[in-house]
């Protein structure tokens, strides 16, 4: 895949070993700058700018150019201006000569990555973060204050990363960069969610509106020269897509299935790919083809892997790039459409919603008799989500950070909330909408969209996700979230919007049903086939040759593998041991 990197230094030349950490590539010279750019990315310049662009643009206002050519025309018009005219994913570097200013700016979901290092007057950036690690002066050394982040939601969110020298760029952030000054990062796209209290809109209207931005994101991704497939789930997501991917024509679906995996998802799809009449394949992935597979994985990642499924994902992308070049995915439908993190809690933002309305007597007896299950009735001037601190994977809750971590300072019992509360701060709405941001700003573009790209990666595929069109998004905010996720007697009706446009379409088991994950049989894996290789990382876990946790901590959470969660914890562990000896972390 594709991607730019460069260094720029503020007071004299660059060293030889400092253009060299990038590798070799088309570049650009000049006194103290040296930008780089490896192939799938365009670079474009003029007697003032340089810019380069990693990624795609699935719509953009001129055609028959490039992407950086698009960039550097719009931005000699109206600077910044010219990122709300494009739409895909990408990451971009404008480098000014007059101004002597570096601009480096990222798509506004996240879908591509932007790393940066500054060490000195110097600044070096990359949109992978292992080439930064060859530039002299970056280090290797582990974030350790980060490590309770990590463990907590199994990433860590930018800025932050799990290494002291290097920083990401947020989703929709641009940073600034002036030789002599400090780098400066600020937001430049902003999504706009319907106020508190909104009224509902009309049925009809809203559902026609979504289908028309929802096919017309599709086909900007699935229109031209490519042979474009649908990564098909049988969930709602990818089977909305694929719905309106064939209406473009013909459409080839890939599916992955875990051998003896719980609940497992194939026949749903290949129903879906039936009725849909898509050419469709599976791929099933045994214990052995993920250990075939692990390393290779690990040494890609610019960060410990978020997930086991992460694997099969990789998998399944491998087996699709032999038919296609590109496949369309159902990333971001749970954040927009209000998926399954907001159903169970839906009928309690009611209740709480009406009990923070009664007078202080009446609250009292309500917090008595509710005791620590509502925490959001004490705390008025938090949002619904963030008094529960709902957002993302809870990974290792305090207690089991207390119980494994070697410095009592890096267990951080309250890093949850600070980690939620500025997501949620930005987005003032409905208790819906507030959640689904704090997951589209938060778990989407550091765990889903990571994994999203890592397939790419190493599967040498275009990996786009269509629900993560900005238009779409955008429209999506604006609407209250009570109207996407609706109350009924028997409970709540998640992503009501998609049910509803598939019903003429599908059968009714297919649009009704749950929403279900990848299935992961990692218990019984390594109770099973994969046990000698949990013994294996376990005693390199116990080496611990940074010394981050207790002694026998690991190995004693495997006697409680049956208990829940524990597999998964296992796994967050040996990810976390795997890329730390790949990078060499200090």
């Amino acid at each position: 895949m594709g991607g730019i990197s460069g260094i720029l230094r503020g007071n004299g030349a660059l060293e030889p070993a400092e253009e060299a950490a990038f590798g070799p590539g088309p570049c650009r010279r000049e006194p103290g700058v040296y930008l780089h750019s490896r192939p799938r990315s365009t670079a474009a310049h003029d007697d003032r700018f340089c810019v380069m662009v990693a990624g795609n643009f699935d719509r953009a206002p001129v055609t028959g150019q490039s992407a950086a050519e698009i960039v550097l025309e719009g931005w000699r018009r109206q600077s910044l201006g010219v990122f709300s005219q494009v739409e895909g994913a990408w990451v971009a570097a404008i480098w000014d000569r007059t101004a002597r200013s570096l601009h480096l700016v990222r798509d506004p979901f996240g879908v591509r990555r932007l790393y940066w290092a500054q060490h000195g007057e110097r600044l070096a950036f990359s949109s992978a973060l292992r080439p930064l690690l060859g530039v002299p002066g970056v280090s290797r050394e582990l974030a350790r204050e980060h490590l309770a982040e990590f463990l907590s939601f199994r990433y860590v969110h930018a800025p932050r990363t799990l290494l002291r020298d290097v920083r990401a760029l947020p989703a929709g952030h641009i940073l600034t960069w002036e030789l002599g000054k400090a780098p400066r990062v600020e937001p430049w796209y902003r999504l706009r969610h319907a106020p508190p209290y909104s009224p509902l809109p009309d049925d009809a209207e809203t559902l026609a509106e979504i289908e028309r931005r929802l096919f017309r994101a599709v086909a900007a991704r699935a229109s031209g020269k490519e042979r474009v497939g649908v990564f098909l789930s049988g969930g709602l997501d990818s089977s909305a897509i694929t719905w309106l991917a064939s209406r473009l024509g013909p459409v080839h679906t890939f599916t992955v299935g875990v051998q003896d995996g719980e609940d497992d998802e194939t026949p749903y799809a290949g129903r879906v790919a039936t009725i849909l009449r898509a050419q469709h394949q599976v791929v099933r992935v045994s214990p052995e083809d993920m250990l075939g597979a692990l390393d290779a994985v690990v040494a890609t990642a610019d960060a410990p892997v978020t997930d086991p499924a992460a694997i099969p994902q990789y998998l399944l992308g491998r087996r699709a790039r032999e038919t296609v070049d590109v496949v369309l995915c159902g990333d971001g439908g749970d954040e927009i459409f209000g998926g399954r993190m907001v159903g169970v809690l839906a009928s309690q933002m009611r209740l709480s919603a009406w009990v923070r309305r009664l007078p202080g007597a009446g609250r009292r007896i309500a917090r008595l008799a509710f005791g620590d299950k509502r925490p959001e009735i004490d705390d008025d001037d938090a949002p619904f989500g963030l008094a529960r601190v709902v957002g993302g994977v809870l990974a290792f809750d305090a207690t089991a950070r207390a119980s494994l971590m070697r410095d009592p300072g890096w267990v951080r019992a309250g890093i949850r909330r600070a980690c939620l509360e500025p997501f949620y701060r930005e987005a003032v709405s409905d208790p819906v909408n507030e959640i689904l941001h704090a997951y589209l700003r938060g778990r989407m573009p550091e765990d889903a969209l990571a994994r999203t790209g890592m397939v790419a990666q190493l599967a040498d595929i275009g990996v786009r996700p269509p629900l993560l069109d900005r238009d779409l998004v955008a429209f999506c905010a604006g609407v209250p979230g009570p109207w996407k996720v609706r109350s009924t007697l028997a409970g709540s009706i998640t992503k009501w919007p998609l049910r509803e446009l598939l019903k003429p379409v599908l059968a009714r088991p297919l649009v009704q049903r749950p929403k279900r994950v990848l299935p992961g049989p990692w218990r019984r894996w390594f109770e099973g086939p994969l046990a000698a290789f949990l013994d294996e990382r376990v005693r390199r876990l116990d080496e611990d040759p940074l010394r981050l946790f207790m002694p026998g901590a690991v190995r004693a959470m495997v006697p409680r593998i049956q208990e829940p969660g524990v597999a998964e914890r296992l796994w967050t562990l040996i990810f976390l041991d795997a890329w730390v000896r790949d990078i060499g972390a200090t």
